[in-house]
């Protein structure tokens, strides 16, 4: 009986799931980043409300053609992310590396020139030390000392010291501080959309009060602000316990990477990637390399200041 009341709904989600998709409009909000400013748990939390919409995938890659990425999803199969979704208010989704590419912002607007964009900023000294870590955790980053990670940007930009796994990826995220270069990113959807449909929230606030930072955003979108989701520390710091065993769960290619998908189940694979995790505290930036990044980000610091009218010298002040 119970199996008889859920026919239709069966039938739906399979008749959407083979149906074409180009009658579905793109989101009409979108969470560009920055990475590791809490991006992931505003993600979650905006997740939770029952008037948004958002995939579970996370880190869709179909905007932002100028980043080198291996893969990129065709329209019809970004759309397909978001054909589940029923009479919820706004629809959105999200990837870090929107807000560093140079041209997401304008192939956004092409197609919602009507969309709301959320980007949250960090000290950038802070971000790009997460950055780094996130990358060594990831197997794209060959390089574990930060400031030797930071000194061969240059070299990578010309083309070499590239790690053969950040090919997987896209080479942009090793060039640091092109990531940190918020002025300049921020400033390029505030000229797409114009102010009111940009809503940046800077991470020292959202750490101090999520809630308040939450409910700031929901208002912003226009959906109920009274309601509270589970808030929860996502994303936290973490490091590999083999780095040979994390290339060849997150870089597997080829034959073995046909052979794992095929025999071992996505339940194990994501087992193994957990078992071969540990939540760690990065290392401090030692005094010397703070002050070092505290004069190449003060002017960066100045115009972002100036253009979000907002005091922020506090983040390069030693």
């Amino acid at each position: 009986m119970h199996y008889r009341s859920r026919l239709p709904e069966l039938y739906g989600w399979v008749t959407r799931r083979l149906s074409t998709v180009p009658d579905l409009e793109f989101p009409d909000f979108y969470l560009v980043g920055a990475p590791k400013c809490g991006t992931t748990a505003m993600y979650e939390f905006l997740r939770q409300h029952p008037q948004i919409f958002l995939p579970k995938t996370k880190e869709l890659i179909y905007f932002g053609t100028d980043l080198s990425y291996p893969t990129r999803l065709s329209r019809e199969r970004f759309l397909r992310f978001f054909i589940d979704r029923r009479d919820e208010k706004r629809t959105g989704c999200a990837h870090t590396a929107y807000l560093q590419s140079e041209l997401a912002a304008e192939e956004i607007r092409m197609v919602r020139p009507d969309a709301d964009i959320i980007i949250m900023l960090r000290n950038p000294i802070d971000m790009l030390h997460s950055w780094h870590s996130e990358l060594l955790y990831e197997a794209i980053e060959d390089i574990a000392d930060f400031e030797s990670a930071l000194d061969a940007e240059a070299d990578r930009r010309r083309g070499n010291r590239i790690p053969k796994n950040a090919a997987n990826s896209y080479v942009e995220s090793l060039y640091y501080t092109n990531v940190a270069s918020f002025s300049d990113q921020v400033g390029r959807y505030l000229n797409a959309f114009g102010p009111d449909h940009v809503r940046v929230v800077i991470h020292d606030d959202f750490s101090r009060d999520p809630g308040s930072e939450y409910r700031a955003t929901l208002e912003f979108l226009g959906v109920e602000p009274k309601f509270r989701p589970e808030f929860e520390v996502l994303n936290a710091n973490k490091t590999a316990r083999s780095r040979s065993l994390q290339q060849l769960f997150f870089h597997t290619s080829g034959p073995a990477r046909k052979v794992a998908q095929r025999f071992v189940p996505a339940a194990i694979r994501h087992g193994l990637v957990a078992l071969n995790t540990r939540h760690t505290r990065r290392p401090e930036i030692t005094p010397s390399l703070r002050r070092k990044l505290n004069d190449l980000f003060c002017s960066e610091v100045g115009r972002l200041s100036e253009l979000l009218d907002r005091d922020l010298s506090h983040w390069v002040k030693t």
